[in-house]
């Protein structure tokens, strides 16, 4: 059964249908490429330059956005991870790759590529890229060409998020395609995780229709290519097209004031009737997830654009560094935010296996300011067996909303000089920790495989056991990566890693 006209939307869906709203502006920013690269497929005699030549190496990244006259900001800070839940058919198997980019044509057989390009099309899609996306999401009927196998995209927030304006925040849906055609899908909140970090549970089902959305615009020249491998890339076309947007708030899923909810997911428009959650979470059911969608209900051409946004009137509390020091089983934790409007204050979570955290001191936020404000604890952990410890920060506002700083992690008792980086190979998140005789301070800064430069941060070291964790890990396509920390006292320390 489909949802083809609005009437029978609406009894199978109910009012929520028609909640979302159309997002009307955008506001992007430039940066430059992190990794240029150049792959030439010998069988098909071309060569597609991602990021390489001036003026195509930068990429367009999505700040802000309207939706229904209120002002969003995009929340980087509250990072996720992209999971494909694929199924093969006659058209697609594998992890093939479909996806587009911002294109310039020159001269011979030479395709110019507007920004990065990860051969993991998870990582490809966990950003918020305005120039680049999958194509055709949720087709795997049209052809072997231009179909693909994915029959569920979850984006997933292991801490979740919970506010207690649930029609302020939610999430952005962005759309290639032409004017007044943009395609279908439907959306779900994640309601809670299971043991393996997949979707337990969810929300209400929406349907996001053609008519939802509106042009965000500009246009966009592109081209479509389709691999399984960097070096295995087939140009298959490429056109001239706007893009268009639409906003589902936490109130549009049904979630209600101050509930956590740990992402959402996508799926084909023809997923039939009413799902309950358990009929949601298997995505191999062909009665619910049939492999036979067509580009009418699963053309998607989803924007790389993932994640969670934020009305300007309650942004949260940005958390800009977090750090902890153990010296003599005292662990020293401090952090530095902005933007305390409404900020009650913050607890510290510990944890010994990073799963099952619990409070184990607090602190009153000191007022309600825009400016950036300091805050350290101790935590005494003599009684604590384990060397390994995990921490966190809760803050929490007048509203009894939440939100918890990223994790970091220390390993107790390591008395050298040396670095230690875990674990390696990283997946989401890669720990430092690195032992220091006196005060200190430096760069931190990591390099890919052709030494170009991914990211760096300051850091700040003090006598004894210090902890932080490394910015931008969880988007980095799988690798070999270096990273060294340059300090003011002269000394340099390097290290590999590995991201999965």
């Amino acid at each position: 059964m489909k949802c083809y006209l609005l009437s029978l939307a609406l009894l199978l869906c109910g009012l929520a249908a028609l909640s979302q709203t159309g997002i009307t502006a955008v506001t992007t920013s430039t940066i430059g490429v992190t990794s240029p690269a150049t792959y030439t497929n010998v069988a098909a005699d071309s060569t597609y330059k991602w990021g390489v030549d001036v003026p195509y190496d930068s990429v367009v990244t999505l700040t802000n956005f309207i939706a229904g006259g209120v002002p969003y900001t995009y929340m980087t800070s509250l990072a996720g991870s992209v999971k494909l839940r694929r199924i093969d058919n006659a058209n697609a198997v594998g992890g093939v790759s479909l996806v587009w980019a911002e294109s310039v044509i020159t001269a011979g057989p030479t395709l110019n590529m507007l920004g990065n390009y990860e051969n993991d099309l998870e990582v490809f899609l966990n950003n918020h890229v305005y120039n680049k996306g999958a194509d055709n999401l949720f087709d795997n009927a049209t052809s072997d060409t231009t179909s693909n196998n994915v029959e569920r995209l979850d984006w997933i927030l292991p801490g979740g998020y919970g506010t207690p304006a649930p029609d302020k925040v939610g999430f952005a849906v962005f759309d290639r395609g032409a004017s007044g055609a943009h395609d279908k899908f439907c959306i779900a909140a994640i309601t809670s995780l299971n043991g393996l970090g997949a979707p337990a549970t969810y929300g209400n089902l929406v349907r996001v229709a053609t008519a939802n959305y509106l042009n965000t615009g500009p246009n966009v020249t592109y081209r479509v290519l389709r691999g399984t491998s960097p070096l295995n890339l087939f140009s298959i076309s490429g056109t001239t097209q706007n893009r268009g947007g639409v906003f589902i708030t936490y109130q549009d899923l049904g979630i209600t004031a101050n509930t956590v909810i740990y992402g959402y997911s996508l799926f084909a428009y023809d997923l039939p009737g009413t799902p309950t959650s358990a009929q949601l979470v298997d995505y191999t059911n062909a009665t619910f997830f049939p492999t036979n969608t067509p580009a009418a209900d699963g053309g998607l051409d989803l924007i790389a654009v993932t994640g969670i946004s934020v009305a300007d009137a309650v942004l949260p509390t940005r958390f800009i560094t977090f750090n902890a020091v153990e010296n003599n089983d005292i662990v020293n934790l401090s952090w530095i935010v902005e933007n305390e409007t409404s900020v009650i204050g913050y607890d510290i979570e510990r944890s010994t296996d990073g799963i099952h955290y619990a409070k184990v001191n607090e602190i009153q936020a000191t007022g309600n300011s825009t400016a950036s404000k300091t805050y350290s604890l101790p935590d005494n952990v003599a009684g604590v067996l384990s060397n390994q410890l995990f921490y966190r920060i809760k803050q929490y506002d007048q509203s009894g909303g939440s939100y918890y700083s990223n994790t970091i992690a220390i390993r107790r008792n390591n008395k050298t000089a040396s670095i230690i980086l875990y674990p390696n190979p990283a997946s989401d998140f890669l720990y430092v920790n690195i032992a220091s005789a006196s005060n200190d301070k430096g760069i931190l800064s990591v390099t890919n495989s052709a030494g170009a430069k991914i990211s760096s941060q300051q850091i700040k070291l003090f006598n004894g056991n210090n902890s932080f964790t490394v910015d931008r890990v969880r988007s980095l396509p799988g690798g070999v990566y270096q990273l060294s920390i340059k300090l003011d006292s002269g000394r340099t320390i390097v290290k590999q890693f590995s991201k999965q």
